[in-house]
């Protein structure tokens, strides 16, 4: 029946690379390996959003063009841009998830992962800005599904 929902039309999947803010979707979702994502909320105006970024800054070797959320910096920046049109960055609530190794094993002690979660905790630093729910490292992949009517953020483990 037109008008009606599918669950496609309420859930927004937010792919590496991908960032999103607004309030079309009930919820969004996203998986997450190496990449970080932060979530952003804001319990008054029940607006919010989600960047899912695959590496910290743009690598060296590669010719400067805009590559939308796929890098923490430009990610983070168009979701704060996104942010200040409706309110403080102070007023919302923000999460930070994933960065998990995955080399464990391998010798590594400072992989991907792990540069980006302490990309994403400079910025918060830089940006004067406190992540009230995390869940960052480890060995396990992860699967988040954020609500956006409740700010609510449900994460599971899986092991790689």
């Amino acid at each position: 029946m037109s008008g009606e929902f599918t669950p496609q039309d309420v859930r927004l999947n937010v792919h590496p690379g991908e960032w999103y803010f607004g309030n079309e979707y009930e919820s969004l979702y996203t998986v997450l390996g190496s990449c970080v994502a932060l979530s952003v909320w804001h319990p008054t105006l029940k607006l919010g959003g989600l960047c899912h970024y695959l590496l910290p800054v743009q690598p060296g070797h590669l010719r400067e063009q805009e590559h939308g959320g796929r890098y923490g910096k430009t990610a983070l920046e168009l979701l704060k841009q996104a942010m200040l049109r409706y309110a403080a960055l102070g007023e919302y609530q923000l999460g930070l998830f994933g960065g998990c190794d995955t080399t464990a094993g391998i010798g590594s002690n400072y992989g991907i992962g792990k540069q980006n979660i302490l990309f994403a905790q400079h910025w918060l630093q830089d940006e004067n800005l406190v992540a009230i729910q995390t869940d960052v490292g480890g060995t396990s992949s992860r699967s988040l599904v954020f609500e956006m009517l409740s700010g609510v953020i449900n994460v599971k483990h899986y092991a790689l």
